[in-house]
């Protein structure tokens, strides 16, 4: 039966668009004279805020379309855009056959023209009536007399099944993504892998990689608002793509700057490995910021430059915070060590500096750096050897 397949999908955590083929070739089995079907929903997500998914009979693979926040003609102009007004009490028919039928959207003059007969929509609401909470669909026939009543009723039966096959689906990807984009990757696998207790941590070895914007602050102080955010959203994502092309872990912003690691453990252990991909994307990210100072210079815009520190150690990797209120992250002396590192790049006149227990351990990397000096960090007995990335001869 095609209750019990929709169940047994949802549960399997099968693909959407995969439900959505099965179903529809499961009702054109049936009987039903299905020529086109299509579901769509807002979305949480950072760039699209909905997406859709169009099976048409004889079409192949179901066409999947995601619409960007700000794409909002397409919808505003649909019978969607109705149902989700509380229109038409949830549902809409239009007999396209019909000479008096209204042609009220755009949609149904193409549909008609297509040779369809008929045109029928929903919407199926999940509990508490938010945007993301309902699954609209559509669905269309080219059959001379158009859907039968009866034909329509038993789909209707169906759609609150295929909406829960499509949320259970749904769910986990959305939650594994959201967690990924907040937390991090592996934070966020972890998390939904049940590492939530609060104390619950684990010692790793990483190469820390700590970001702060230069003169962010004066910055700050003449540009406000949206254009302040849209500047430092474009030069964290100069700092930030670097790592993460390089199996780094971005853990969290800091404002105006950020901390990332690079796990020797995602590096098969190989110390040298995680060193290196860690310097590539320094080098990387001071690049990509001085693109955008070039950039913004030639526009006659102010500019920013950013500071990175680079050291090796032992940190805790987990949960901490309140019983209702927790933060995953890496604590321990050498974030410490990392963050006063990065505040001497100013003082030094060096963009990056990297720790001697770093440098130490970087082997043939170890020819990409030089020795600015012995310096005393806060909260450090003895003076700290540092280094900064070699700079070619006469420079």
């Amino acid at each position: 039966m095609i209750e019990q397949w929709l169940v047994a999908q949802g549960l399997e955590g099968c693909p959407p668009a995969e439900i959505i083929q099965g179903f529809c070739a499961r009702l054109i089995a049936g009987g039903l004279p299905l020529a086109r079907g299509v579901i769509g929903s807002r979305i949480l997500h950072p760039q699209f805020g909905a997406v859709s998914l169009m099976w048409r009979r004889g079409g192949g693979a179901v066409e999947i379309d995601r619409f960007q926040h700000d794409q909002t003609d397409e919808f505003a102009t649909s019978p969607f855009a109705r149902l989700a007004g509380g229109g038409d009490g949830g549902t809409m028919r239009r007999r396209l056959i019909d000479p008096d039928c209204p042609r009220d959207f755009p949609l149904l003059d193409r549909l008609a023209a297509s040779g369809m007969t008929d045109y029928f929509c929903t919407v199926v609401s999940f509990g508490e009536s938010t945007a993301t909470n309902r699954l609209y669909s559509s669905w269309t026939t080219d059959r001379a007399g158009g859907f039968a009543d009866a034909e329509l009723a038993y789909l209707v039966t169906l759609l609150p099944l295929l909406a829960l096959a499509i949320k259970a689906s749904t769910a986990p990807r959305v939650a594994r993504h959201l967690l990924a984009l907040y937390l991090g990757q592996d934070a966020g696998d972890r998390v939904l892998a049940g590492t939530i207790q609060r104390g619950s941590m684990q010692s790793i070895r990483a190469v820390l990689y700590y970001a702060d914007l230069a003169g962010f602050t004066r910055f700050a102080e003449t540009n406000t608002g949206l254009a302040l955010v849209a500047t430092l959203n474009h030069y964290l994502e100069a700092i930030a793509v670097p790592v993460t092309r390089r199996r780094g872990q971005v853990l969290k912003f800091l404002g105006d700057g950020l901390l990332a690691t690079f796990a020797l453990a995602d590096f098969s252990g190989e110390t040298e490995s995680a060193i290196s991909a860690a310097l590539d994307a320094a080098e990387e990210a001071l690049a990509r910021v001085a693109a955008l100072r070039a950039e913004r210079e030639a526009g006659g815009e102010p500019a920013l430059d950013v500071d990175i520190a680079l050291h090796l150690g032992d940190v805790l990797y987990g949960n901490i915070g309140t019983e209702d209120r927790l933060d995953f992250t890496v604590i321990g002396p050498a974030v410490n060590e990392a963050s006063r590192i990065e505040t001497l790049c100013q003082a030094l006149a060096r963009r990056v500096l990297v720790s001697a227990v770093l440098a130490d351990a970087a082997g043939a990397a170890r020819q990409r750096l030089e020795p600015v000096g012995h310096v005393g960090l806060r909260g450090v007995r003895e003076p700290q050897l540092l280094f900064g990335l070699a700079r070619p001869r006469g420079a």
